[in-house]
């Protein structure tokens, strides 16, 4: 890539991630992180494909299902504060080393626990540590990679997440075919398909911490913490692995940051935490956290809770009985009546068609994210949200009334799809809080998220075989809610400034 010349030696911090090219550094990047963010969803959701398994296997009653359900939910909402004070303290590529390798560890230990109690507690603490890639990865990737492909790569990093049932199910097929069962007696367990699944889809998170030691830490955290000679010297790598010069020839010779910095003298650790956390809910920047965490509700609420119940419902509608001329809600109070009968046959627990519905709901939601991420910056985030809640609302609407099979799942998928406003959402975060409460900002949206996921998990539960249309009509107006309340979020031309003049404030009145 070639470099302008006469540039001043003297460069801001966004200048200088210009100057240090765009190459195979910022893509190496792009993938690291992609793993690790994905290595995290799996790490929560692997138990949703292997649960009826999982529970014929141990005898396990619903409650202690649900329980298990619950454990990598749980993990999120108890450790994501924690690493978002560490991504914004010690550094965002240091939390992910010291993180994610042991959460790695724990994943592969949880797979082979004998019995219920030590598998929950195991999954807790895996989901515990890998949740730590949320609150560093997204913030690490925005700030190594030049603003003009940030919006880009914030779409194809939240794609990840998109991706995961898709890859949990590619592997579930071919594997849940096999019918070996080996004992292991010094476990007083039997080893089974399902166990080989789990420890299968634990392969992203080795790789995406190998690849993370041979990276960078973030070089705007550095100039934030005053290491202006470290930035410069992660600058200079990044230059020469993107456009194979000497780092010598990289012409800034002395970086600065173009925002004031706050630097903390507090040694407890709850006046730390209180310090990290405070800020984003009192103005100048509340208005904008109020938004930005409303949206993830409105988006998570939806999409977490429904995603949970796509092969049960959607199996239902090729399960042979007649469904022409039925609405969703009519299917759905069919499919939960069925779901509630038990089934003895450990060896048929998990149908083939509910894993190729899941396969296909992922897919698409993943070709979604990755085409947004090429139009996003010609059209601008806000557009972009807008339009994201508007298209969702209508099939949310139609879903209710539509009698027609195919087009009720096609609705219904991009109903769900509410989720894509994830990458707009991480990017505001990024862009318009100061450098310091950056990861505790985004690490709160994983609380937001997973949280009220959570909470909305168990309404739907509860109401979609006896009260489906009034649940559902409940949940497009949250959807419209979300519509008009990201109409106040900055506009594009303006976010940037509004960064600036909020850090200046803020570092003013802290």
């Amino acid at each position: 890539m070639a470099i302008s010349e006469g540039v001043s030696k003297k460069t801001s911090y966004e200048d200088a991630l210009d100057l240090s090219g765009f190459g195979k550094y910022n893509v190496g990047m792009l993938a690291s992180c992609c793993l690790l963010i994905l290595a995290m969803y799996l790490d929560i959701f692997g138990f949703s494909v292997v649960l009826p398994a999982m529970a014929c296997d141990m005898n396990l009653d619903t409650a202690q299902q649900g329980m298990l359900s619950a454990m990598p939910l749980i993990g999120v909402l108890v450790s994501s504060y924690g690493w978002g004070l560490c991504a914004d303290t010690i550094g965002r590529r240091r939390t992910l080393l010291i993180a994610m390798p042991i959460g790695f560890v724990l994943s592969l230990v949880s797979t082979m626990a004998p019995d219920y109690i030590s598998l929950a507690v195991l999954k807790l603490l895996s989901v515990s540590f890998s949740t730590a890639a949320n609150a560093a990865a997204f913030v690490l990737l925005a700030e190594s990679v030049p603003r003009r492909h940030r919006s880009r790569f914030m779409f194809l990093m939240a794609s990840a997440t998109m991706f995961v049932q898709f890859i949990i199910c590619i592997f579930a097929l071919p594997i849940f075919k096999l019918t070996f069962s080996i004992h292991i007696g010094f476990l007083n367990m039997e080893y089974r398909p399902w166990r080989l699944l789990l420890q299968v889809i634990t392969l992203p998170h080795g790789l995406g911490t190998l690849a993370m030691v041979l990276l960078k830490e973030s070089p705007k955290f550095l100039l934030s913490k005053d290491r202006s000679d470290e930035a410069l010297k992660v600058f200079k790598s990044i230059y020469a692995s993107n456009t194979g010069c000497p780092k010598d020839s990289y012409s800034a010779m002395h970086v600065y940051l173009d925002e004031t910095t706050v630097a903390s003298t507090e040694t407890s650790m709850v006046k730390k935490m209180w310090n990290q956390t405070a800020p984003l809910f009192k103005p100048p920047l509340l208005k904008n956290s109020a938004i930005l965490y409303y949206l993830l509700l409105c988006a998570y609420m939806t999409s977490t809770g429904f995603t949970m119940f796509v092969p049960t419902v959607t199996n239902a509608f090729f399960t042979g009985a007649e469904t022409q001329g039925l609405t969703f809600c009519e299917v759905a109070r069919t499919s939960t009546s069925a779901h509630k009968v038990p089934s003895i046959d450990c060896n048929h627990t998990i149908q083939p068609m509910a894993l190729y519905a899941t396969i296909v709901y992922s897919l698409a939601s993943t070709f979604l994210m990755i085409s947004l991420s090429f139009v996003a910056p010609y059209v601008g985030k806000k557009k972009m949200t807008l339009a994201i809640f508007t298209v969702s609302s209508l099939s949310g609407v139609l879903l209710t009334f539509i009698r027609i099979p195919m087009l009720s799942i096609a609705l219904f998928f991009i109903f769900l799809y509410v989720a894509q406003i994830l990458a707009n959402v991480n990017t505001y975060l990024v862009e318009l809080n100061p450098t310091h409460l950056r990861g505790m900002a985004t690490c709160l949206s994983v609380v937001v998220a997973r949280g009220f996921g959570f909470f909305s998990v168990h309404i739907i539960a509860m109401l979609l075989g006896d009260h489906c249309t009034p649940m559902l009509s409940g949940y497009i107006v949250l959807v419209i809610s979300g519509f008009l309340v990201a109409t106040f979020l900055p506009s594009d031309s303006k976010s940037k400034k509004e960064q600036n003049q909020v850090v200046s404030r803020d570092a003013e009145n802290p």
